[in-house]
């Protein structure tokens, strides 16, 4: 079955005409109709076409003839090679039916939700864009646009919503996406991948000179960047080993070394009373370093996202928050941590027993911040 032109493939033509350039890419190509308005544009050299029905390329190949065309059959990139300058996309993007039939679904379904043969999309498609290249693409009213963006943002896109049109029951809607201008400047960096989301930025995976990396980018950097602000931290902080050991910096983005680690609650559910004693003695240190610092992290009395096990100790992450402070309580709010709620009952599983007299002892640490009282702490571990 072939998906013949409609009025979302007029809408995407018009669009098709007036932005694509240089090499293009047209993917679920169907008829070849934005592969022939790619071609006829002056400023189009040439024009791959994929689609991942084989009907769809016989009949491309039989029907146009155009020498800036190459037809062949692909599922999204499979078949694929090269970076493109323009890369278009008519997905299919309405919610599955369970009573569509398998062969129209394949034209008409992006997946359960509308939406999840984009998710594909944007994870494959960065590499194969240049770096100054544009996508083009369709959804509609009924793909969730939403949630859409939101896949763009955290596969390191910006976009701009170009023509809508209401049919019927839906509203189409066509897109030009790019990459984001601050993953475009960080040159030398392979296989950048979405990592984590935070609520002022974006945190991706790659690779730099063979090692892996971790890349945070501050999307609303504004006056005062919070990325900004824990690089300088950060450089502080690694001349004691503490924190990921930052690698480059700017106003909007830091790279850094990679932390492969597990999180402090699954690592005791498996690891013995001396390992775990020797992990927490190693928390402790680092932030007893800290408080000498005068710097307070903010999140050691509930620190169970922001602190990775690996086979080199506790390492600490996320250093946006801190603040410089005449009274740090990095100390003290990690007593509290070991022995409140269900770390602490995780602890006592193991045979490892925090006595509730930590707190008075960091009560008087925290009124003389000394090496004999932060000691005495350490000696109830």
């Amino acid at each position: 079955m072939l998906y013949e032109p409609r009025e979302d493939s007029y809408l995407l033509e018009k669009q098709v005409s007036r932005f694509a350039f240089g090499n293009v890419l047209d993917i679920g190509t169907g008829t070849g109709i934005q592969a022939l308005a790619a071609a006829n544009s002056r400023h189009v050299r040439s024009v791959q076409a994929v689609d991942i029905n084989p009907a769809s390329i016989d009949y491309c190949k039989k029907t146009i003839h155009h020498p800036k065309i190459l037809f062949k059959k692909s599922d999204l990139f499979d078949s694929v090679s090269n970076e493109f300058d323009t890369i278009i996309f008519n997905p299919p993007y309405l919610p599955s039916d369970p009573n569509e039939p398998q062969e129209s679904a394949l034209a008409t379904s992006g997946g359960k939700h509308g939406y999840e043969i984009m998710e594909r999309f944007f994870t494959q498609v960065k590499e194969y864009l240049d770096d100054n290249g544009m996508i083009l693409f369709l959804i509609s009213s009924l793909t969730n646009p939403v949630k859409v963006e939101s896949i763009m943002i955290d596969h390191g896109f910006t976009f701009k919503r170009v023509a809508k049109q209401k049919v019927s029951f839906e509203e189409l809607y066509v897109y030009t996406a790019e990459k984001n201008p601050i993953i475009k400047r960080l040159k030398g960096i392979k296989n950048i991948n979405f990592l984590a989301k935070g609520h002022r930025g974006i945190v991706y995976s790659g690779t730099y000179k063979g090692k892996d990396i971790a890349i945070k980018v501050d999307l609303n950097p504004g006056a005062v960047s919070r990325v900004d602000m824990e690089s300088r931290w950060l450089k502080i902080l690694n001349k004691k080993k503490i924190g990921p050991k930052m690698l480059h910096s700017g106003k909007d983005f830091l790279i850094m070394e990679y932390i492969d680690g597990e999180k402090l609650f699954d690592y005791v559910q498996h690891s013995n009373k001396n390992q775990i004693r020797h992990v927490i003695q190693d928390i402790f240190r680092q932030c007893y370093e800290m408080d000498l610092l005068q710097i307070n992290k903010e999140e050691m009395h509930h620190p169970v996202k922001h602190i990775l096990i690996t086979t080199d100790g506790a390492r600490m992450i996320d250093f946006e928050r801190c603040r410089k402070t005449l009274d740090p309580k990095n100390v003290t709010q990690f007593c509290q941590f070991l022995t409140s709620g269900s770390f602490a009952y995780g602890l006592e599983n193991k045979g490892l027993i925090i006595n509730k007299r930590i707190l008075k002892f960091a009560q008087k640490y925290k009124h003389d911040p000394s090496r004999k009282n932060f000691d005495t702490i350490l000696e109830e571990i």
